[in-house]
């Protein structure tokens, strides 16, 4: 499950290097300014994988937009972990994957480059969960399938793509506008994976809560030691 596994690694739900990139970008997509704005958000996911191995997933992203980013993911059952990864605009150029089961870290210093090849549909206008979301699909007729609802209405999102945008437009990890973050940040995920020698793999994620303006400890964004 190949979709997965790079979900699990990688922050895609607001600092994720994906190069999933639209297949026809509207002209009157999300419009990000300049202007550096103040904003501390917890948001919270809950979801499954069932089928050949079954696990719950947690994962809580915490936004300070004039600090970083903290990405952190539980999973519990056929695979048990407890990672997180840390982003800070003060070295934006590196990521620090800490994994609090073995209690090592690794700084990653390499955004990989874009894969124009990875194109996503755009299947239409839904509301989830409260929020006015667009519906994106990518890897149709092929065994894997993954589906987006991603709304610019996530609370914090708007404000952490101006924070990015003043530190460097120029980062593969930062270029949302050519990602599927340009349709805002995630509030429902699906994949379905229909291995033929596997069996068939199903994760579901969504968007379970967001806390505006939560009080944050100093060392949040700071890697355990």
């Amino acid at each position: 499950m190949k979709s997965f596994k790079n979900f699990l690694m990688l922050l895609l739900i607001v600092l994720s290097s994906a190069t999933l990139k639209p297949s026809k970008v509207p002209g009157n997509g999300t419009n990000y300014n300049n202007k550096r704005l103040a904003a501390r958000v917890v948001l919270d996911y809950n979801g499954s994988v069932t089928g050949v191995k079954s696990m719950s997933i947690g994962i809580e992203v915490t936004i300070d937009t004039l600090v970083g980013v903290r990405y952190e993911v539980k999973l519990s059952g056929a695979i048990s972990s407890h990672t997180a990864l840390f982003y800070k605009f003060s070295n934006p150029h590196q990521t620090i994957f800490y994994n609090f089961m073995t209690h090592k870290s690794f700084v990653n210093k390499d955004n990989g480059s874009p894969d124009s090849d990875a194109n996503v549909d755009v299947i239409g206008k839904e509301t989830v969960g409260g929020y006015a979301c667009t519906h994106l699909q990518h890897g149709a007729g092929t065994n894997e399938i993954t589906d987006y609802w991603m709304s610019s209405r996530i609370p914090g999102f708007l404000e952490l793509i101006n924070s990015l945008k003043t530190i460097s437009a120029g980062l593969p990890a930062m270029a949302f506008n050519g990602t599927i973050f340009h349709w805002g940040g995630l509030v429902k995920m699906k994949i379905i994976d229909s291995d033929p020698k596997m069996g068939q793999m199903t994760m579901d994620l969504h968007l379970t809560n967001a806390r505006i303006n939560t009080p944050l400890p100093l060392n949040t964004f700071d890697v355990p030691k």
